[in-house]
């Protein structure tokens, strides 16, 4: 039965050929990935989630109102096609200041959090329970990984940055799109509403609703959305060392050490 249904899916995908516009989000974790997932959910798409690489063959048997999403940055097939700029491609990256990812990622993985959305999730929890609060925040600052597939938001910072320095990629940070609901600005978030569907030359979106509806606390990825939360978090020892180790990073993305 798993044969024909798989065997069905590829052959559905031949035949739906390709969207005429090959839309990516690249977030990375606990960058708000449910506030520009909400912004294009109000406009009328639906995202598709991938995993690593993602390449050109991924948008085979995607609609018009469908786009990709992932939390790691795509394959060079995909920057090459960007960057000859004959294949219809957009990318959008989503980021946020590496100090108030770092916070959300210790309580997202904290053993006590009552997430879960998969069973590494659960695993890691057990093993970060052998560690106290200040000795887990020092190993996610200095990416102290346990498994080599383990993920980690400020490796990713590094190796996105592909990204974020090409001029065919739209930038969009957190702080932009979270509103005065997250401590920041309802109209530089509408600004940027308008920003991210001017890039995607798509018309007559309604920024107001969109706006209205853009931080969603029912996320089940939500936990406070607030700018700046590092500051209350973080002792001001964790605060030195994660700016001696991630100080360039930090400056790069456009952000005061």
């Amino acid at each position: 039965m798993l044969f024909f249904r798989t065997t069905f899916l590829k052959v559905k995908k031949i035949i739906r050929g390709v969207p005429s516009k090959k839309i990516l989000i690249v977030s990375i974790q606990k960058s708000g990935t449910h506030l520009i997932q909400n912004i294009m959910n109000e406009a009328g798409f639906e995202g598709i989630g991938v995993e690593k690489d993602t390449k050109m063959a991924d948008f085979i048997g995607l609609e018009d109102s469908q786009y990709l999403w992932s939390h790691f940055a795509p394959s060079d097939e995909i920057q090459m096609a960007l960057e000859n700029g004959g294949e219809s491609v957009y990318i959008i990256f989503n980021f946020r200041d590496p100090r108030d990812v770092l916070v959300s990622w210790f309580y997202w993985l904290h053993p006590n959090s009552d997430k879960s959305m998969h069973l590494h999730q659960d695993y890691m929890k057990k093993v970060y329970s052998h560690f106290t609060d200040d000795e887990l925040i020092d190993i996610f600052i200095r990416n102290d990984k346990f498994r080599e597939v383990e993920y980690n938001p400020i490796e990713h910072f590094r190796l996105s940055r592909a990204l974020y320095f090409h001029p065919k990629v739209l930038n969009v940070s957190f702080e932009d799109l979270v509103g005065s609901n997250g401590g920041g600005s309802d109209d530089l978030q509408k600004k940027t509403i308008e920003v991210i569907f001017n890039y995607l030359k798509i018309k007559n979106v309604d920024v107001d609703k969109i706006a209205k509806n853009a931080f969603d606390k029912t996320s089940e990825t939500f936990r406070k959305g607030k700018i700046g939360s590092y500051k209350k978090v973080l002792s001001p020892m964790q605060i030195k060392l994660f700016n001696k180790l991630h100080g360039d990073i930090i400056k790069q993305y456009g952000y005061v050490a």
